[in-house]
């Protein structure tokens, strides 16, 4: 019994050891790079790398229905109404009821209503802008070349101790009440292969494509027609948060909004924010993939 548990506990530090320190490095690498861009910054002004096309404008057509009109219908009407109320009469029209028990059946009904929203979503995007095709240079931009990459892996590394500094003092703000991961606890109990496989395409690519199109390629754009570029990255911010229906982790998740924004406003490559958001889904994912290792 006493080998037993000297075992447990010795995988319990390892486990720690891990969640805390894989986050441990980028962390300190992320002060070093926070440290070295406002230096830059101070000493270069509009030439430092923190400000490159930061005062490069989109040409917005549409007005501010057409953008209400994407939210309120592609964004809430259908995620949170017609794909949930259809999956529901799906549902009872199935077994499907019954079988959710299952880990990878959660998870892939997990995948299969974020598919949902993000297709209904995107027609509706598609629908609302059409009448303006073609767009003017710059508009929801995927390219594979330039330097996208360095933008989103810097993005994350910098979104790492100021999210991080936010989190804390939002847990005392909350007094540790903050909403959870609805992942969280499938993850924990289960440690089936396909069952992580398709929270994990869920989590790091398919809501990273979707609500960088959404809130970076069309939003944050959208914005600078009714105030400037710096306004409309922290007001997509917040409102990205606000999407995500957890008021306790509102702070959090605008400071990451706004990072995502300045990633995309600087780079101007949509592949930037997509990898710093699927990064920081793929490093919360596996940190819930190595505390629940084990469990069963």
């Amino acid at each position: 019994m006493q080998n037993q548990e000297q075992k447990i506990a010795k995988q319990a530090v390892l486990k720690l050891a891990i969640v805390a320190g894989v986050p441990g490095i980028g962390l300190v690498f992320g002060v070093g790079l926070l440290i070295f861009l406002g230096v830059q910054w101070l000493i270069l002004g509009k030439k430092s790398v923190l400000l490159k096309n930061a005062d490069l404008p989109w040409e917005v057509s549409w007005d501010g229905e057409t953008i209400l009109q994407v939210f309120v219908v592609g964004f809430f009407l259908v995620g949170q109404i017609i794909v949930p109320l259809g999956l529901e009469i799906f549902k009872s029209f199935t077994n499907l009821q019954s079988a959710m028990m299952e880990v990878r059946v959660q998870a892939g009904y997990i995948l299969g209503t974020y598919v949902l929203f993000a297709l209904g979503g995107f027609l509706v995007l598609y629908l609302s802008l059409k009448s303006f095709f073609p767009f003017s240079e710059g508009w929801f931009k995927f390219d594979l070349r330039g330097d996208w990459f360095f933008w989103g892996l810097g993005g994350y590394f910098v979104a790492l101790p100021m999210v991080i500094l936010i989190s804390l003092i939002n847990q005392q703000l909350w007094q540790g009440q903050g909403g959870s991961n609805p992942i969280l606890p499938i993850a924990l109990n289960g440690q089936d292969g396909l069952a992580l496989a398709l929270f994990f395409i869920t989590a790091s690519i398919a809501a990273p494509v979707f609500e960088e199109v959404m809130f970076r390629g069309f939003l944050l754009p959208s914005l600078t027609k009714y105030m400037p570029i710096w306004g409309a990255i922290i007001a997509s911010g917040f409102l990205f948060a606000i999407a995500h229906l957890n008021i306790s982790e509102v702070l959090p998740l605008a400071v990451l909004g706004i990072i995502l924004g300045l990633v995309y406003t600087r780079s101007r490559n949509l592949l930037s924010s997509i990898l710093l958001h699927s990064l920081w889904n793929s490093g919360t994912l596996l940190s819930l993939y190595v505390l629940g290792s084990g469990n069963s």
